[in-house]
């Protein structure tokens, strides 16, 4: 966590993409019992951690859970309007049931976020991108209005370009 950054930012970009892809499954089944109260308990954690000036409300956070098919669902965060750069919009997680070579888990899940990036050069000042097990964000592109709708359209073709392959 880095005390620099924002709730945001350590929220959106740290904790719930390392939560989420170390325990796939886990977090998607309590995601979808407790829903909001598991997403306000991971916002406070991270909120308590930081300085003041560098917490934010909880309020405009929302989630949803789409079934892609029979074995994979994507679950959509969207997360408070972005006050400061490098906080994201939106993420969404991947979820695949997880592989196994003998005793070894092979990670089969997915993350992608859209953050605001101010020096992007753009109209709209955002940058899409993966999020990894590590929570390190990997940029894809930039520009990319900041809505839900176009948020879910360039994640679908992603995991669609992906799994063509």
């Amino acid at each position: 966590m880095d005390i620099k950054k924002s709730q945001q930012n350590n929220y959106g970009l740290e904790a719930l993409p390392i939560l989420f892809h170390s325990q796939t499954k886990q977090f998607v089944n309590i995601l979808e019992k407790d829903g909001v109260k598991f997403l306000k308990f991971w916002w406070d954690h991270v909120g308590d951690r930081l300085p003041e000036e560098k917490r934010g409300t909880f309020g405009g956070i929302n989630f949803e859970i789409e079934e892609l098919d029979s074995r994979t669902k994507l679950v959509f965060i969207g997360l408070p309007s972005p006050k400061e750069d490098g906080d994201p919009y939106f993420l969404c997680f991947v979820a695949r049931p997880e592989r196994r070579f003998f005793l070894i888990r092979i990670p089969n899940s997915v993350a992608f976020a859209l953050i605001r990036d101010d020096k992007c050069g753009q109209e709209h000042t955002t940058r899409f991108g993966y999020l990894t097990p590590m929570g390190i964000f990997r940029p894809r592109g930039v520009g990319l209005k900041p809505t839900k709708a176009d948020f879910k359209r360039i994640v679908k073709s992603k995991i669609q370009k992906k799994s063509r392959k």
